[in-house]
């Protein structure tokens, strides 16, 4: 049960009376045909929720016990439908909201994603009002944790009222933030996620959202990496499910100068990203934007809600794709095979615009080739394998034997224009010839090896 707490206080928000609304209505956990009302209140009250197709709202449903921590479960909702609800709560009554309830598999939708909010409320409230004005409206808001700077009761109120014009319209699914966490009780007291609320599942149209917790354990054998790896397999077997998209704190690869690549995340979950395919993964904790491409999956970090931004960037990588400094968020148009991202600045202008294609990856329409490979014994047991590329793209250099057997994968992600080279040992091969055959989106090369032993 979650627990209630009393607070004096009187709030106005975007110039519309909430009254003893402490945090305005919010929405959580669409299901197939539920959706979850919450909010807190000054004073203890029953609470009403009315809803319906119209502003007529032909049901209502009601608490039963007094609170000043409400929420109300929504059920006997149609599928790909549009619904209007208000909330009455003691005195105090909501202007008229609509959400949407779940799409179709066949459906479009879309969703939006930031988080970084603490601290500055004036840049998170710019970031609020540009979302709020995105055309058409999103489905579901995604964030990618560090809600409040510590967590406490008076940043929530902050929070929830920053974000009141947006939430009630649309189900929020945060991740815990590394700030999240210095006050756990809050979290679960004011959120109503699917699952054990640290990490979590749901479907939506053709997608499958994960929600990852950066401050559990993640690693094989933990009960996150079971479930994670559970809940993969069997949405890698759902055709309804096109779509892959992870969102989780601390990013596993960053240019950042202010934090480090979480190489834990790495080693225990980019494998399993790269083997389901996932569609995109997104994180924060880097208070910018910064979009990074490694073994085909799309890292986003889009931590520019309102916390101090991180202006301060180490040498571009192989995989950098973007970055920028600025407050932002990211569109997220979902089409049938079509994923289309968008990063957007407060003020309304774009970063940067890409389309995901499945088994395609975005950096595949560069006009890239690769020449001169070439393959020669360097050492005792040490071969070279050297290529030039025109222009930076993905990659894939692996060595074959003689009978065309895949004997060692040397390299398969983003490169960047140049020369390469890699020295492989051979130590365990056997005499004999091999071929090593690096393929590019715009062309393939193989060069010929024969080893003596």
């Amino acid at each position: 049960m979650k627990s209630g707490k009393i607070y004096l206080i009187l709030l106005f928000i975007a110039g519309t009376s909430f009254g003893l609304f402490v945090h305005p209505p919010y929405l959580q956990n669409l299901t197939d045909s539920t959706i979850t009302v919450a909010w807190q209140t000054a004073d203890t009250n029953i609470g009403r929720v009315r809803y319906g197709l119209s502003t007529n709202y032909a049901r209502e449903i009601s608490e039963t016990t007094p609170s000043t921590a409400h929420h109300l479960v929504l059920d006997q909702l149609l599928p790909d439908t549009v619904y209007h609800y208000q909330v009455i709560s003691g005195q105090d009554t909501t202007e008229d909201a609509t959400f949407f309830t779940r799409r179709h598999a066949s459906a479009p939708f879309r969703f939006l994603v930031y988080g970084d909010n603490r601290t500055d409320s004036a840049a998170h409230q710019a970031v609020v009002d540009r979302m709020f004005l995105t055309s058409p409206k999103p489905q579901l808001l995604l964030n990618v944790g560090d809600l409040t700077d510590n967590g406490t009761d008076e940043e929530y109120r902050t929070f929830f009222r920053i974000g009141g014009k947006i939430f009630n319209q649309a189900p929020l699914y945060p991740v815990l933030g590394n700030h999240d966490i210095r006050t756990l009780p809050n979290w679960f007291d004011f959120f109503y996620l699917p699952g054990n609320e640290r990490w979590y599942h749901f479907l939506y149209g053709n997608a499958a959202f994960y929600f990852l917790d950066n401050y559990s354990d993640f690693s094989p054998g933990s009960e996150q990496y079971r479930w994670l790896l559970d809940q993969l397999l069997a949405d890698s077997a759902n055709p309804d499910v096109r779509h892959i998209f992870v969102t989780f704190h601390e990013p596993p690869f960053t240019t950042s100068a202010r934090h480090s690549s979480n190489e834990q995340v790495q080693q225990h979950l980019c494998p399993l990203f790269e083997r389901f395919q996932v569609r995109a993964v997104f994180n924060g904790h880097i208070h910018a934007y910064e979009h990074s491409l490694v073994n085909n999956i799309h890292y986003i970090t889009t931590g520019g809600g309102g916390a101090p931004l991180h202006t301060e960037w180490d040498s571009i990588q192989p995989y950098t794709v973007y970055r920028e400094a600025n407050y932002q968020f990211v569109i997220v148009d979902v089409a049938g095979d079509l994923v289309t991202c968008q990063a957007v600045r407060a003020d309304g202008s774009t970063m940067e615009t890409f389309t995901l294609i499945p088994g395609v990856g975005e950096t595949e329409k560069t006009d890239c080739r690769a020449t001169n490979l070439t393959a020669f014994i360097c050492s005792l047991n040490r071969i070279c394998l050297q290529f030039r590329l025109e222009k930076a793209a993905p990659i894939k250099l692996v060595l074959f034997d003689n009978q065309g057997r895949a004997r060692l994968m040397v390299k398969q992600g983003w490169l960047a224009s140049g020369e390469h080279r890699f020295l492989l040992n051979i130590g365990n091969l056997p005499a004999g010839n091999y071929f090593a055959r690096l393929t590019t989106p715009k062309n393939t090369a193989t060069a010929r090896l024969t080893l003596f032993k």
